[in-house]
């Protein structure tokens, strides 16, 4: 009689799988590579915004805002998604299990301009859902685990996820993450070995093996947050960028309303409660269209130091001393706005759905038509 035939084992996912016999060893290793770190306390309340009310109905009554684009999300839009898609199923495995799949993120894509607060929401995720936070920017990973070309870079990223699942919930952020996703160039062998390029294919492969579902453990509570303030670099690998994450937010600069609750709110950090009749918060915040959150607690900063703070009484607050400190910090130009929403209008399927809708009235008007014509 014939022999049966062996099973074949199931394929792996990363080449280094089986490669680590003690898990405990691991930790340490990443404590020193300044990957597993101890994070600033940071709650999702701290990020300061109100509710964009316009901004909400164009995008429920698909108004298009422009060139068929819909405008950015508010700072409230962005804390409700955060909690129901990633903090919750982070913390709870019983969510994780009941939730619909559509519903639980693997992965999130932070993309918005410098200083809109993308690493601060990471933080505020990992601190709501007492997560462990692991780092694997470019900037940590570089020189790191290099040895053997694609079988260290598979090891790292290995090391990092059963970290993840033993310390579960954890979250792993890579800020900058297009370079992590740069598309490779066809035909063109032994690139740089330190690129971050190197975890692209094992990052996106641990992305898929964390478990959404009912048959998710307590080791799945696992995100995945990525973080970048250019999407739309042209040496990017876009496809391969928007089909690892699942989750995409768009976090731009705050509007006229969010800009006058966060100028308050970074002054009365110094101890500073302003008089609307004394200055005029109202005309910061028309200045500083375009300039990010970050720009504006920078500004705020600089210019309310110790000594400013006591000759307040003495010499009370003018608009024109912000101006200056404002204008040397990061500005998003309209340019640039319009790539993050051409972008933003892509990665979120609003695209695909608009053309498909177009598609569908032309259809219908090519039946209606016909009808006529007969």
């Amino acid at each position: 009689p014939k022999k049966p035939k062996k099973p074949k084992p199931p394929k792996k996912w990363c080449t280094a799988v089986g490669s680590i016999t003690n898990r405990e060893d691991c930790v340490p290793d990443l404590v020193e590579q300044g990957i597993l770190k101890k994070i600033k306390a940071v709650h999702l309340e701290d990020f300061w915004g109100e509710y964009h009310f316009l901004g909400a109905m164009l995008r429920s009554h698909h108004k298009f805002w422009g060139e068929y684009h819909f405008p950015p999300p508010s700072a409230q839009m962005i804390r409700s998604l955060l909690v129901e898609h990633c903090v919750l199923p982070l913390a709870q495995t019983d969510i994780r299990q009941k939730a619909p799949e559509n519903l639980t993120a693997r992965s999130l894509l932070l993309y918005g301009p410098k200083g809109s607060g993308k690493s601060m929401l990471a933080r505020a995720i990992a601190t709501e859902s007492g997560s462990t936070f692991f780092d694997m920017s470019p900037l940590v990973i570089e020189g790191k685990s290099t040895q053997g070309g694609a079988k260290g870079a598979a090891l790292l990223v290995y090391k990092v996820f059963i970290c993840a699942q033993d310390m579960a919930p954890s979250v792993i952020y890579i800020d900058q993450v297009e370079q992590v996703y740069q598309a490779s160039k066809k035909g063109k062998k032994g690139g740089d070995p330190n690129a971050p390029v190197r975890i692209k294919k094992d990052l996106s492969a641990a992305i898929k093996q964390v478990k959404r579902g009912p048959e998710a453990t307590e080791q799945d509570r696992i995100l995945f947050i990525g973080a970048t303030s250019k999407p739309f670099d042209e040496n990017i690998d876009s496809k391969e960028l928007l089909s690892a994450f699942d989750e995409k937010v768009w976090v731009s600069y705050p509007e006229y309303g969010s800009r006058v609750v966060l100028w308050q709110k970074f002054m009365e950090v110094h101890g500073v409660f302003v008089d609307p009749t004394k200055l005029n918060i109202s005309t910061l915040a028309r200045v500083s269209d375009g300039y990010s959150a970050g720009s504006i607690k920078q500004t705020v900063d600089r210019v309310l130091t110790a000594r400013r703070v006591q000759q307040l009484k003495v010499r009370p607050l003018k608009v024109q001393e912000f101006i200056g400190p404002l204008s040397r910090t990061a500005f998003c130009w309209r340019e640039e706005y319009q790539q993050f929403s051409d972008f933003d209008f892509e990665a979120t399927g609003e695209k695909a759905l608009h053309e498909r809708r177009a598609a569908e009235e032309k259809a219908a008007e090519e039946v209606q038509a016909k009808g006529k014509t007969k």
